[in-house]
This record gives structure tokens, C-alpha cells and sequence, in this order.
């Protein structure tokens, strides 16, 4: 895959990560509404939590998703770094220390 690919690849997946985010807040604003409710019956409490779960479990996903993509990210750009210098300058040991 191209750079310029995998930035707009990058780019699409951030912007939708923050959409959700943002759906999530809203969501859960409405939420936090309902269960401030007078009348809220103990089914629609049950419903309210319910649906908070399913949202906060879809919100983790896709953090993990977004995770695991920034940190591939940075994996692969430092070791192509590390392979350029020590191709630049063999010898000089550039292993990462534990």
C-alpha cells in the first residue's frame, strides 16, 4: 500500500473513531436524561443500562481497533527507521533495549 493510501486508510479510520466518540457522548447524554426520569419504571431502568453497555462495548471496540491500527503504525515506522540506519551506519548497534 501507498503512503498517500495508507494516510487517507489512517485518516478515515481517526475521523470515524471521532464521530462514534461523539455519538457516544450524545447517546449517553440522552441516556443519563431518561434515567433522570421521575416516572422511570424499573423495566426502563433495565433498558437504559441495556443500552449503555451495548454503546460503551461498541466505543471499545473501536478504540481497540484504532489502538492496535496507531500502534502497527508505529511499529512498522521504527523498524524501517532502525533497517536505514543500520544499513547507514553498520556499526553502531541500534537494538531497542528491553
Amino acid at each position: 500500500m501507498s503512503e498517500e493510501r495508507a494516510a487517507d486508510t489512517t485518516r478515515a479510520v481517526l475521523r470515524s473513531f471521532g464521530v462514534m466518540v461523539t455519538t457516544y457522548q450524545e447517546r449517553m447524554a440522552q441516556l443519563l436524561e431518561e434515567a433522570g426520569r421521575e416516572n422511570l419504571a424499573a423495566e426502563e431502568a433495565l433498558q437504559l443500562v441495556a443500552s449503555a453497555l451495548a454503546l460503551s462495548a461498541r466505543l471499545t471496540r473501536r478504540l481497540r481497533e484504532v489502538s492496535e491500527l496507531v500502534l502497527a503504525l508505529e511499529e512498522r515506522s521504527l523498524a524501517q527507521l532502525q533497517e536505514r540506519l543500520v544499513q547507514r551506519f553498520p556499526s553502531v548497534r541500534l537494538e531497542p533495549e528491553e
